[in-house]
């Protein structure tokens, strides 16, 4: 009788998000633009306002943020490669995939984002996926039972495996570049998951970024994804969310440079309609929707 395997499909997560000393945090970032001479006359949050808006990278760099993460193997070299960031991981090399801290009870976990599958191959494609992951664990509990060695018996793992955690070190100003790339809608769905999941954290830590961030367009006034067909352009890409900024009739239009440079004319920007309308999208990401 063949031994039962306890495979768990989860989601993208986010957990002990801490920015260190606090929402008192933004004053590391007053404290240092006032060294570089910005009078008193401006208040703490607009000092701190303004190095966001303006993108005075240098002053965030001295807000330091902590999370734990959870995410597929597939993922990681996707977020790692943002490079400016602290991380611990979990060894594969040394510890059964099945076991973790992070875990109340053994079993393997598995990221893959069914919930975006549609159509008439959508069981189809399912059946597949799953049969696939469960022969890949067979395989790597198989031959790590019978004697080779973890580090050899991982390279079967799927690319969907959620091998234990990653404990993130990260500076404001990298955090901001990390979310203003990843909750476009061109970004993959796990990450713009991750991002988006880090966007509540962050402005529920720090309030006084609530309005100032999100997409690259919403932070900087103008999209920087030009010409890109499927989003801003043409014909709506099928797996890609709509970009909610992209229409020259709506209120919270948001241009790209190309059509900044055509001199198209722009109705006025409603900001709060433009964060109720991002936080929407976000919040379906942020939850695996």
């Amino acid at each position: 009788m063949s031994e039962e395997i306890s495979v768990r499909i989860i989601k993208p997560t986010v957990w002990n998000f801490e920015v260190v000393n606090g929402e008192n945090a933004f004053k590391e970032v007053v404290y240092s633009a006032r060294v570089s001479g910005v009078p008193d006359v401006v208040n703490d949050v607009q000092v701190f306002s303004m190095m966001v808006e303006n993108d005075y990278g240098s002053a965030l760099e001295h807000i330091i943020i902590k999370f734990d993460l959870k995410m597929s193997k597939g993922n990681a070299p996707e977020f790692l490669e943002h490079r400016l960031v602290s991380h611990s991981g979990y060894s594969t090399r040394y510890i059964e995939v099945s076991k973790g801290i992070d875990k109340d009870s053994e079993g393997y976990e598995v990221i893959v984002p069914l919930h975006l599958l549609s159509g008439e191959y959508k069981d189809e494609t399912t059946r597949i996926i799953t049969e696939n992951l469960m022969a890949a664990i067979s395989t790597y509990r198989k031959i790590n039972k019978g004697g080779v060695p973890r580090e050899i018996a991982r390279y079967v793992l799927p690319f969907a495996i959620a091998a234990g955690t990653y404990h993130v070190t990260i500076n404001l100003r990298s955090l901001l570049n990390f979310i203003g790339l990843r909750l476009c809608v061109r970004a993959a769905p796990e990450i713009r998951a991750i991002a988006s999941q880090i966007y509540f954290a962050l402005t529920e830590k720090l309030p006084q970024l609530k309005g100032l961030i999100g997409c690259r367009g919403f932070m900087r006034g103008c999209c920087p994804e030009s010409n890109v067909t499927g989003v801003r352009i043409g014909k709506q890409i099928k797996s890609y969310p709509v970009c909610i900024f992209k229409s020259p009739e709506s209120e919270i239009y948001i241009p790209t440079i190309k059509e900044m440079r055509s001199d198209e004319k722009v109705i006025k920007f409603d900001k709060k309609k433009a964060v109720k309308s991002q936080e929407i999208l976000f919040k379906k990401w942020a939850e695996w929707e």
